[in-house]
């Protein structure tokens, strides 16, 4: 078992320096040897101080390490041989912790160097350190392969007997930066193709590896332990612990070490030079090392084999290839790929919602079109059913209309008999009543006027045409006027004529039906004006080359879109109270005289209607019909209007 007390005496001897200072020879300032922190002054009186008159100082500086005798049987020797082999130089310690060591270098500059291979290659890349010696143990056949790792057990865990049986086991090790003790593992299980993160479920780190870590084996607080190589023996030799007690696991078997180790060998301490170190300085030291007798426990060979260390730092990627903090154009070049694809993939995913929008923008267009069309072609449905409605219904009054007119024929002829009668008894009369005579005459001539009316009507039932013959439309629009002042519209609304008819404007047609064309207009006009009082009734007649154009406008309110378009098809009345007959009779006589008719809007409202009708070079025959007398009766009732709807 692990011997407590040797293993403390032990410790005392191996942290302190054996014998006393002048032992170390009269060269080597021995109140030098300390701990130096990172701030501590690169001048320090007390240090500075040189016993020997004329003596040249070297620096050397001594990176403190976990290792057993490390001073007494390695440090004082290769101080004293290089005192003894250079008298002319004073020797001073400067003692610079591991964790510190480029920064404690750099701040105080010494010489030389002696520390682990692993921390001394960090100082050949940011540093420019020169490695001059290697130290070769008893134990190691060669200076450059003299450090690496021995796991081991208790002897009597049979379950673990290689590497991968210590896979999600607890292990303990000195310090994670040790060569040694942690790092020349981690490697190997790297190489492994293992993550020494994870291999094992806990890794215990303890400051020493006597007594610490093998304490943690030997009591079974860990299942094994991390030493540097050669320590296991040392300790058996030394009667630290019981031989046998504890095993190396996945022991290499060469000719390179004389202990047992589980991991690949590396190079042991490094005695080097920094780039600002003299060289003739250099010279001398390097020949001193180079010629120093054996030691007890070691000796001093050509540095070599620092790439062994390199490719371990690679492995695990520390020290010069620790990865960098990348900035933000490293990971642009890192990853420059990637960012390529998601770029591209964005770039296919605009183009494709934009393909999509465009998709759906044309299928909406399409589907409004079919919509619009499917509501256009109701509409027309829609008009045709009112255009059937009411044609269906202009039949019926047609033929009602025929009817009528021939119930009223028999006793618009007894009137006319009556007339006849009275006018006859009156010439006998003495003496003569002008005023009875004028009234007879007066309703003789609108019974004979109805008759004509009433002809007309069962002539359009029947589709006779009527008889043409040269008509002046100037004195159509007169009779027409003054005829119209007799009728209900006129008394009701009393709208302000203005009539504009230039003589000569002669057509063909019949006056009786142009005179109904223009009573039934400008009864509508009179309708729709009922409100307005700033504008005229507007009739016009003028000519244009072989055209004769007769015009009706009026001030009625602004129309729609719709209600115009009624006006110029077969539909309803856009007067509520109409029957939609009048403008029927309108276009039903416009198109018996050949005439265009064309319906616009006024400004800034009301509604034209105009007729445009060939113009004949022709005499027009005096009609009696179309020059009617004043009325007799003013104060008669208004007519219905013959003529009307």
């Amino acid at each position: 078992m692990l011997q407590k007390s040797a293993l403390i005496a032990a410790l005392a001897f191996a942290l302190g320096f054996t014998g006393p200072a002048e032992a170390l020879g009269p060269q080597f300032d021995s109140a030098a040897t300390r701990t130096v922190p990172a701030s501590y002054p690169a001048k320090n009186p007390s240090l500075d101080a040189d016993p020997n008159e004329g003596a040249k100082e070297v620096t050397i500086g001594v990176i403190n390490v976990n290792e057993p005798g490390y001073r007494s049987e390695f440090i004082s020797p290769t101080l004293i041989q290089l005192s003894r082999a250079l008298p002319s130089y004073h020797f001073r310690v400067l003692e610079i912790p591991a964790y510190q060591s480029a920064s404690v270098i750099a701040g105080h500059r010494p010489d030389f160097v002696i520390g682990p291979s692993d921390i001394f290659y960090t100082l050949t890349n940011s540093l420019g350190a020169q490695a001059l010696a290697t130290r070769k143990t008893v134990w190691a056949k060669d200076g450059g392969y003299s450090v690496g790792s021995a796991v081991v057990v208790r002897s009597d865990r049979k379950d673990l007997e290689s590497i991968q049986d210590l896979k999600g086991k607890s292990v303990a090790a000195s310090l994670p930066d040790s060569l040694g003790g942690w790092l020349a593992l981690a490697g190997y299980l790297k190489q492994a193709g293992y993550d020494p993160k994870t291999f094992f479920s806990r890794v215990s780190y303890r400051t020493f590896e006597y007594p610490d870590v093998m304490e943690n084996v030997v009591d079974g607080k860990t299942d094994a332990g991390v030493l540097t190589a050669c320590e296991l023996e040392a300790a058996e030799k030394a009667g630290l612990i019981e031989t046998g007690v504890l095993r190396v696991v996945s022991p290499h078997a060469d000719s390179l070490l004389q202990c047992r180790h589980t991991t690949a060998l590396y190079p042991d301490n490094v005695f080097g030079a920094l780039n600002f170190t003299r060289p003739e300085l250099v010279k001398a030291v390097s020949v001193a090392l180079l010629t120093m007798p054996d030691q007890r426990s070691f000796s001093w060979q050509v540095a070599g084999q620092l790439n062994t260390v390199g490719d371990l730092y690679k492995t695990l990627g520390m020290g010069p290839f620790a990865p960098k903090p990348l900035t933000f154009k490293d990971v642009l070049i890192k990853y420059r790929w990637i960012f390529a694809g998601v770029a591209l993939l964005i770039f296919i995913l605009v183009m494709n919602e934009m393909r999509l929008r465009t998709l759906v923008r044309k299928r909406t267009s399409d589907l409004t079109a079919a919509l619009s069309e499917n509501e256009r072609l109701s509409e027309n449905e829609r008009e045709a059913r009112t255009k059937l409605s009411v044609l269906e219904r202009n039949s019926l009054v047609s033929h009602l209309s025929s009817m009528i007119a021939h119930e009223l024929k028999q006793p618009l002829a007894t009137i006319m008999n009556y007339c006849e009668v009275m006018s006859l008894t009156l010439e006998d009369l003495s003496p003569s009543n002008p005023t009875l005579e004028k009234a007879t005459d007066a309703v003789n001539r609108e019974a004979h006027r109805m008759t004509d009316i009433v002809d007309r009507v069962r002539g359009y039932a029947r589709e006779k045409k009527s008889a043409h013959k040269p008509v002046d439309l100037a004195s159509v629009v007169t009779a027409a006027v003054e005829n119209f002042r007799h009728y209900e519209e006129y008394r009701k609304y009393s709208p302000e004529l203005l009539i504009s008819a230039v003589p000569g404007a002669v057509i063909s047609g019949d006056p009786l039906e142009l005179e109904i064309l223009l009573i039934n207009l400008m009864k509508n006009a009179a309708r729709a004006m009922k409100s307005e009082t700033r504008r005229p009734l507007q009739v016009s007649v003028r000519t244009v080359d072989q055209y004769v154009f007769l015009s009706v406008e009026d001030a009625g309110p602004k129309l729609d879109d719709k209600n115009f378009r009624r006006l110029t098809e077969a539909s309803d009345s856009t007067d509520p109270a109409g029957l939609g007959l009048g403008l029927g009779i309108v276009r039903g006589i416009a198109d018996a005289h050949g005439a265009l008719m064309t319906v616009k809007h006024a400004e800034p409202h009301g509604v034209i209607f105009e007729f445009r009708f060939d113009r004949v070079n022709e005499t027009p025959e005096p009609d009696p019909a179309i020059h009617p007398e004043s009325n007799p009766n003013p104060t008669s009732e208004p007519s219905t209007g013959a003529a009307d709807e």
